[in-house]
């Protein structure tokens, strides 16, 4: 969603939904019934940016598009290997579009996103086969229909608004995304979108899209209470324990326990094993 690709993975979903298309996220709190849409307005120098950038490299702004959306889709899902609908201007159904999300530069990314665009807009392409894509993009600024029941259940869409900023509208059913949610997946596009314009040569599988203040919440916000660390060495600790609980059982191996006074026996005849050897502080095991 590191910043790495686990960072925003929708956990404990299978990264591939029916179809062989990649599955949307499903992070939805309290789900309910209905759908949702989330805006997220470029700024004006990064508009800019991107435009200069697609004459640059000389392909369509589109590509651009396309190469942010991929690259969020691949860290939704922990899957480098994406597919999912692309609605082009002038159909009414999406077209399936592939695209392999592998190590390298943002602008590697945006020329392999053109020819997936052109192969996906080539004469004969036809639309998917039922059932089709759970998340639809569609970057020439054709809005993403999400019904309640339907197939679809994430729609990206990009288009213009007055003095031709960028504008990015999430559609989405509220059962399985939640607002909050989708408000964080515009950040992702919006934050893949900014890397492009400030380095299309840097590499994008070292940066991750999370903002600060996620970032903050996963490493803090998620880290449980704080609790006082012991004055106290490991060892120490596990020695008070066998002391206490010298009966209670320690660890279990391939269905074989061993009670703390058993482990911790085991434990002292190692060390006095390594000790014989003439291992000691700072050196390295002769085995």
């Amino acid at each position: 969603m590191a910043s790495t690709a686990t960072e925003v993975r929708s956990p404990g979903r299978d990264s591939r939904a029916e179809g062989g298309f990649t599955a949307a996220p499903r992070w939805a709190r309290e789900p309910a019934p209905g759908t949702g849409e989330h805006i997220r307005r470029v700024p004006d120098a990064v508009t800019a940016a991107l435009r200069a950038r697609a004459r640059e490299l000389g392909v369509p702004l589109t590509a651009i598009l396309l190469a942010a959306h991929a690259k969020v889709l691949a860290l939704l899902s922990g899957d480098p290997d994406v597919r999912s609908g692309y609605l082009a201007p002038g159909r009414t159904g999406p077209l399936p579009c592939a695209l392999r999300v592998g190590p390298g530069t943002w602008r590697r990314l945006v020329l392999e996103a053109r020819r997936a665009e052109a192969a996906t807009l080539s004469p004969g392409t036809g639309a998917p086969s039922p059932p089709g894509p759970e998340v639809v993009f569609a970057p020439a600024g054709h809005e993403v229909t999400v019904p309640v029941d339907g197939s679809v259940l994430l729609g990206v869409s990009a288009g213009e608004e007055g003095g031709g900023r960028l504008l990015l509208r999430l559609r989405h059913r509220t059962d399985l995304l939640d607002a909050d949610c989708a408000a964080r997946i515009g950040g992702y596009h919006l934050a893949a979108l900014e890397a492009i314009a400030a380095d299309p040569d840097a590499p994008h599988h070292r940066r991750g899209l999370l903002s600060e203040d996620e970032l903050r919440f996963q490493l803090d916000g998620l880290a449980g209470p704080r609790r006082e660390l012991p004055d106290r060495r490991a060892h120490e600790l596990f020695e008070e324990r066998v002391r206490r609980h010298p009966d209670a059982l320690a660890v279990i191996h391939q269905g074989r326990g061993w009670t703390y006074a058993e482990l911790n026996t085991r434990a002292n005849r190692l060390a006095r094993a390594l000790l014989a050897e003439g291992l000691g502080p700072r050196t390295r095991s002769p085995w």
